[in-house]
């Protein structure tokens, strides 16, 4: 009994030989077989969440597009400080004298080539009933200049600023971002992803110009610093 575990260590002896042995046979194996096998690809590097843009422009990403919507103007009008904002609301038909006169002349040759036709008739009407606008098209220049240039002064003063906001459209629209830009002062322009606008009007500050594509985020920066 007293040689057993003796008979056992000795007996022990050979396995861990032979396992320690085994070990590098196993390791030159699968050198040998990884040497002939293909390279293995490198995995995927999906794009972020948030930089998919197939993904943001989806119906599922909607919630995300009204919440940038809700959150960029903001961000962007403090950033150039723009506290109050006078918002100007018109007719985007309204035109300026000369413009107005060379509409109605061309109405009037077309309305006269044609008089049977009843759209060429239609449009002469249209444009004869847009001339009560011409002479609000300058007021609200005009008003425009003298509130950016007052807001100037305030500035100037140290005083709060306001300045002009409108929908950035033609028509009154444009005549109010024109005045402030006549005055050289800042003007907001909000406005509206349209198939027969495909830009703002040339007078809105390009720092201060947005395009929506919800009307309800619109009309909620129109009032949010109103």
């Amino acid at each position: 009994p007293a040689d057993r575990p003796a008979m056992a260590t000795m007996a022990a002896q050979p396995s861990s030989g032979g396992s320690s042995a085994a070990a590098p046979a196993q390791k030159r194996t699968l050198e040998e077989a990884n040497a002939g096998a293909s390279p293995v690809p490198q995995g995927p590097k999906p794009p972020k969440a948030y930089k998919n843009t197939e993904f943001l422009n989806s119906h599922n990403a909607r919630l995300i597009r009204v919440m940038c919507e809700l959150q960029e103007p903001g961000q962007r009008l403090d950033t150039h400080a723009t506290e109050n904002i006078v918002m100007f609301f018109g007719s985007a038909r309204a035109k300026p004298k000369a413009q107005y006169e060379e509409a109605l002349r061309r109405a009037e040759a077309d309305a006269a080539a044609k008089p049977q036709d009843a759209t060429a008739q239609a449009a002469l009407e249209r444009v004869r009933k847009q001339a009560f606008l011409v002479p609000m098209f300058d007021v609200t220049t005009e008003l425009a200049r003298r509130l950016t240039e007052w807001s100037l002064e305030r500035a100037a003063a140290g005083k709060a600023t306001y300045v002009v906001g409108t929908g950035a459209g033609p028509g009154m629209m444009e005549a109010a971002n024109k005045g402030a830009y006549q005055a050289g002062g800042p003007s907001v322009g909000f406005g509206i992803s349209l198939p027969f606008e495909d830009r703002l009007n040339p007078y809105v500050t390009p720092e201060l110009g947005f395009e929506f594509h919800y009307f309800f985020t619109r009309k909620f920066w129109m009032c949010y610093k109103c």
